[in-house]
Parts: structure tokens; sequence; C-alpha cells
């Protein structure tokens, strides 16, 4: 379900909130995950990518927020920018139906946007877990990169790519 209103802001924000501070506690500190989820996932950091292009969807799992995931289109490839999804609705396929959503949407010609031939995504490289995740779904390693998101902060993360697939509508 994309996320379109205020409410639906909220939710994802305060999804963010859990799934960031459960699960990166391994890889950040407290301080680096308070810092990137004002940055990048509160409302304010919503509202202002949604603004400009991005596109949000709620993840849902017997109508209950189970996650979310946020996509910006390119020239070339689908930024896949957000893949989290809650631990309790964890193994379940989720992962697999939002990529199978993203192939659907790409690979369909009435679309007219079958010059878009990939997903790309970073993930951070010590979350071995998620690497494991998006390898099982057909990514592949293209390159390492260390980014300063600034507050001192770096995230080191892989590069991954996966070619956008046929489906059978």
């Amino acid at each position: 379900m994309p996320v379109a209103t205020e409410k639906q802001i909220i939710e994802v924000e305060q999804a963010a909130n859990n799934v960031w501070h459960n699960y990166y506690k391994e890889i950040f500190s407290p301080e680096q995950i308070s810092y990137m989820l004002k940055k990048y996932q509160s409302r304010e950091a919503l509202r202002k990518q949604l603004s400009e292009g991005y596109i949000y969807y709620m993840l849902l799992s017997d109508e209950k927020l189970a996650g979310y995931m946020c996509m910006l289109r390119t020239d070339d490839y689908i930024y896949l920018a957000r893949l989290y999804i809650k631990a309790e609705y964890r193994r379940q396929g989720l992962a697999k139906k939002a990529i199978r959503y993203i192939d659907t949407i790409f690979s369909n010609p009435e679309f007219g946007l079958l010059h878009i031939n990939k997903i790309r995504l970073k993930v951070e490289r010590e979350n071995s877990f998620a690497i494991n995740v998006y390898e099982h779904l057909g990514f592949r390693k293209v390159r390492s990169e260390d980014t300063d998101i600034g507050g001192g902060f770096v995230c080191k993360e892989y590069i991954m790519e996966r070619p956008i697939r046929s489906v059978d509508i």
C-alpha cells in the first residue's frame, strides 16, 4: 500500500523506530541509530523524500503493518532505498513479495518502464542477515562504498544489484 497520508507517514516513522532500535543495535551505536532515524526516517525526512520522488510502500500482513519499503526510479535502475520488516514478520516471504512487486511493475510493457532493467540497493557490510536475504533473492555485490553521512558517522556498505525479472501477470 503506497504511503500517502500523514497517518501513514507516522506509522512508517514508528515502524522505523521499532525496526532500527531492535535490529541495528548490533551494527550501530545508539547515537548513530538515533542520528540516522532523525536524518532519514523522521516524519520530516519522510515528507521531504516523498516530495523528491521517493515512493514508500507499507508492507502488510493480515492488514497489520509488517514493514515498509522505499524506492526511487532513476533513468536506468530502481534504487531500493529501504526494505525493513519488523522482527515478528521476518522469514514469512515479505521481502520476496516486495521484490516481486517491483518486478511486476517494471517488467509490464503497459507501464512503459522496460528501459529500467535492474534494482540497486545498499546494505551495511556487517549486516550478514540482510546480505543473505538479498543474495537469496538474486542480488549480487557489485562494489563496496564508505559514505560519510554526517554527525561523525560513516556507513560501510555493499552496493548490490539484481536484474528485473519478467513476471507473468
